[in-house]
């Protein structure tokens, strides 16, 4: 009998360096767009510092999301007389992949606020 697989984890993830890659060129268009729409190419900075505002964000999601999981699991398990050890390998993808998230926009949002400060010179 061969093992049925989860399609979750047959499916092959882009790398890291290219999200990362993905999400600034999704930023920088945004960025330039918006600063054009408004008449102003001076706007860049403050677009990128906006959008490091708003990477911040995502970023911080799952790590709430991930505090609230456990916690919940931790009293389920204690209610059932259950190892909560256990419980917690059972997310422990789910866990993986909301760091990956966390790290991604993260690191997206300390580049954009850099990008900020560099572009202050246009102005």
């Amino acid at each position: 009998m061969v093992p049925v697989q989860n399609p979750a984890e047959t499916q092959t993830q882009r790398p890291f360096w290219l999200q990362y890659l993905m999400i600034m060129g999704v930023v920088t268009i945004i960025v330039v767009i918006g600063s054009l729409l408004l008449g102003n190419i001076r706007q860049i900075s403050n677009l990128y510092f906006w959008s490091t505002l708003i990477l911040f964000i995502i970023a911080a999601v799952p790590v709430f999301s991930e505090v609230g999981t456990r916690v919940k699991v931790t009293v389920k398990a204690i209610k059932d007389g259950e190892k909560v050890g256990d419980q917690l390998k059972d997310k422990k993808i789910t866990f993986d992949r909301g760091a990956r998230i966390t790290y991604l926009f993260g690191l997206s949002g300390i580049t954009t606020f850099v990008l900020a400060i560099l572009t202050l010179a246009i102005g």
